[in-house]
């Protein structure tokens, strides 16, 4: 019921799971298990990036001493993610190399992905999120096609619910940046946005107001943005913050902040875009995601920075 009650606290659950599996000795299967879903929750939930990224580590770890090569599979791309949002995933080509082999010198990301659609699912899931945060439209576009491709699978699953999240935000960013130069194709990702915006709103009302308001908010109100309903779009930008910040998800309350943001300085308004690039600025940091605040700088004025 992870969907259903507040998500901070419910994913501590899994971390009980996994204590419990060790203490019975069932280390190989059910305990690397949740324990690798609780690491992936607290990323996408907001706990402060640097310690996620230590109880990755942490998990890798173990998957590689007992050879389990699917889940860790899993693990890896999100731990890519996080460790860029923290500024590390520029080391060192040595430091690199030290990684590589503490999780496994022979381990091939793309043939044990191949084999697994959940895996694959993940995989997308991670690259069209990075390239959401990161700005990278290209990317996320490209990674969001991979995503749909195998959505159709249905998986319920907690990355599930946070890749209808980026993959509806995606949806609605290139359908913008594709609309004057065709039509058909701008259509086609506001429909998929829509129906992102849609399962969202079915999991607010249903499972939980507290783990989907905020989510629901910004979805409409980048759909606004789209349909040019710039007054109503304002509202609801607002609200995605707000409803963020009363329900824990700093990630989220910055990645509100950004958009509205952007929304503001690509309808001529940089004055009033930069109070939102600053409140970005700094939920990112308090996140931890010290590398995405650094890339915000460019839109601060020199006083903000």
């Amino acid at each position: 019921r992870i969907h259903v009650e507040p998500m901070q606290s419910s994913i501590e659950c899994y971390l009980d799971a996994y204590k419990a599996h060790m203490k019975s000795g069932n280390t190989y299967s059910n305990a690397v298990w949740c324990s690798s879903v609780y690491n992936m929750c607290c990323l996408w939930s907001g706990k402060e990036l640097n310690a996620v990224v230590d109880s990755m580590k942490d998990t890798m770890k173990e998957l590689k001493y007992h050879k389990n090569f699917v889940v860790l599979t899993l693990m890896k791309p999100t731990f890519r993610v996080a460790l860029r949002l923290i500024g590390q995933s520029d080391a060192p080509a040595s430091q690199q190399d030290n990684l590589t082999n503490a999780f496994g010198e022979t381990f091939n990301e793309g043939n044990n992905a191949g084999k697994y659609a959940s895996l694959l699912h993940t995989m997308y899931f991670a690259k069209l999120s990075e390239a959401l945060i990161f700005r990278e439209l290209n990317e996320a576009e490209d990674a969001a096609e991979e995503y749909f491709s195998v959505d159709r699978f249905g998986f319920l699953s907690p990355v599930m619910f946070f890749g209808k999240f980026y993959s509806g935000l995606v949806s609605f960013w290139v359908a913008r940046e594709t609309d004057d130069n065709d039509r058909k194709e701008s259509k086609k990702w506001i429909k998929r946005g829509v129906e992102c915006k849609d399962k969202i709103e079915k999991l607010s009302v249903s499972a939980s107001t507290w783990n989907f308001e905020n989510k629901l908010y910004l979805l409409q109100a980048e759909e606004q943005f789209c349909s040019r309903n710039f007054e109503r779009a304002e509202t609801l930008y607002d609200a995605a913050i707000l409803s963020s910040k009363m329900h824990k998800f700093v990630n989220e309350e910055a990645l509100a902040n950004e958009l509205a943001g952007h929304f503001y300085l690509e309808t001529g308004r940089r004055n009033k875009s930069v109070h939102y690039f600053s409140r970005a600025f700094e939920k990112y940091n308090e996140w931890g995601a010290v590398a995405k605040a650094s890339a915000l700088t460019e839109y601060l004025d020199e006083s903000e920075r």
